[in-house]
């Protein structure tokens, strides 16, 4: 539609400058058929000047002119449809400025929202890096801590073995010692009944011999009243005196075991 709009306004500036250059040699008294020259011109219905044409000439081009009748026609109507397209399209171009609109409204504040969410992201982003990087030096630390905790084992087990040998050298000791305490408890025992024994053999020997003692005395004692006592003899002279009474004889000497019986 535009190279048309052109085409008619090239055409138009021509048919006022060819009137211009006509009217110099035309007179109107001759109702513009006049000749300049050797060329005739005549005033169209549009109001410009064409030069006549012969008639032969003039009659192919009304031919012409029919047959581009319905050409116009169709390009008059082309035109019309043209023009109501362009509304159309201008009409579409208005909503979709204002749809354009819209949806650059609806970015911004989806890429304002996106910004906020990227902020908040990137926090989130500093406070877990911030997070990870306590994580692993916390992570270092247990290392270090469980290597230490592993030299403290180590030492630990050698302490225990140490400890387990020590234990193993004392059990023996105690074990010794225990079958030293049962030797010694046996010979105890075996002196508690020596002792036993020849304390039973003391008493049975004492009595043996207070009961000699109160024989011998008897029978002494018989003999002397048997026989008349001379004068001025003692009558216990050569022998012994007999026991006082309520005196007791003197025990006899316990023999010490020896050790070991």
């Amino acid at each position: 539609m535009k190279t048309l709009l052109t085409s008619l306004a090239v055409v138009l500036a021509f048919g006022s400058v060819s009137e211009a250059g006509l009217k110099s040699c035309l007179k109107p008294e001759q109702n513009n058929c006049s000749p300049c020259k050797t060329t005739r011109w005549y005033k169209a219905k549009d109001g410009t000047y064409r030069e006549m044409m012969p008639y032969k000439d003039a009659l192919s081009r009304a031919e012409d002119a029919d047959d581009m009748e319905p050409v116009l026609k169709q390009a008059q109507a082309d035109l019309v449809a043209a023009n109501a397209a362009i509304e159309a399209a201008k009409a579409e171009i208005e909503a979709v400025k204002a749809e354009a609109a819209n949806v650059k409204a609806a970015m911004e504040a989806q890429v304002a929202e996106l910004n906020k969410q990227l902020e908040g992201e990137k926090k989130t982003v500093a406070t877990e890096k911030a997070r990870a990087e306590k994580a692993e030096a916390a992570h270092k630390m247990c290392i270090e801590e469980v290597a230490q905790l592993r030299d403290a084992g180590k030492k630990q087990d050698e302490a225990l073995a140490s400890t387990k040998g020590e234990l193993k050298t004392t059990t023996e000791e105690r074990d010794a010692l225990k079958t030293a305490k049962t030797d010694l408890e046996k010979q105890v025992t075996d002196l508690t009944a020596a002792k036993n024994a020849a304390e039973e053999a003391l008493k049975a020997a004492q009595a043996e011999m207070e009961k000699m003692k109160q024989e011998a005395a008897e029978s002494k004692k018989a003999a002397v009243e048997g026989e008349p006592a001379k004068e001025g003899e003692d009558p216990n002279a050569g022998g012994e005196k007999p026991p006082e009474a309520g005196t007791e004889p003197a025990p006899a000497t316990e023999p010490t075991p020896e050790p070991g019986k």
